[in-house]
């Protein structure tokens, strides 16, 4: 059977002498692995379009293990998140989360949609805040959601001391040892993860968190993730070395044109 569909390449390796084993995720078939015979040849016409990053629509031919890579067409090739070592951790990062959270065969067009705009927000040089915004909205299709509203156990308001834990979400000062994982939270940190949880996806792009913001978000959630998964994620390492956490911040952050916008 053969099908047509929109993907992004989540991951490669060789396979054999030429061909290119291609992780894809698709916005019609969810998660699909296809070999893309005589790739790695010189002028190869599926070179471009499977290379790690690249968002194409791709032509591809049913097998009983494995589908093949017939053909692709470039829709964005992202050539640039391989040659920035930055945004190449940073893409590397959410592709890999993307992959070791998500079977195959379950298609969910809002999560390729997630990551499709987290790759355009990458690209106009807002790779930190495009992955806080992946890290919340990933965990909320898949379920696992942070509750951040109340404390997780007494259901008590949350109040100016406030503790996240990576079994679930806010926790009060009361509570805290109950759990495992517990970090401080601050109020501002606490609201941006509200924000970002519950904002209109098609205006999040008009949010801009400090520096500092971003970083306490980014400790929280990716402990969030790595709790979930059965092995260490290989990209968090790399992201960890080309990304050093910003130095403090001597201003007020930028906030969106709400007068509610959290500020340090």
């Amino acid at each position: 059977m053969v099908y047509k569909t929109e993907g992004i390449v989540l991951r490669t390796r060789s396979l054999g002498e030429a061909d290119t084993l291609v992780t894809l995720y698709t916005k019609e078939h969810g998660k699909v692995r296809a070999a893309a015979r005589g790739a790695r040849r010189p002028r190869n016409r599926l070179m471009g379009p499977a290379q790690v990053f690249t968002h194409g629509r791709y032509i591809l031919f049913k097998g009983k293990q494995l589908d093949t890579l017939s053909q692709g067409d470039i829709i964005h090739s992202y050539q640039a998140f391989r040659e920035d070592l930055d945004w190449m951790a940073s893409a590397m990062y959410a592709a890999e989360v993307m992959d070791v959270l998500i079977e195959e065969g379950e298609p969910n067009p809002d999560l390729f949609y997630l990551l499709s705009n987290t790759f355009q927000l990458g690209k106009q040089g807002r790779f930190r805040f495009a992955l806080r915004v992946f890290e919340l909205r990933l965990m909320q299709f898949l379920g696992y959601e942070p509750q951040m509203e109340a404390c997780i156990s007494c259901h008590s308001p949350l109040e100016s001391q406030i503790y996240f834990t990576v079994e679930g979400g806010a926790v009060c000062p009361a509570c805290r040892s109950q759990f495992r994982g517990v970090r401080p939270l601050s109020p501002n940190g606490w609201q941006w993860m509200k924000r970002l949880l519950h904002w209109d996806y098609a205006r999040v792009n008009i949010l801009h968190p400090s520096d500092n913001a971003l970083e306490e978000l980014s400790q929280l959630m990716q402990s969030y993730i790595s709790y979930r998964l059965e092995r260490p994620l290989k990209s968090l390492d790399f992201l960890s070395t080309v990304q050093k956490p910003a130095p403090p911040s001597r201003g007020k952050e930028k906030n969106s044109t709400s007068p509610t916008s959290p500020v340090d």
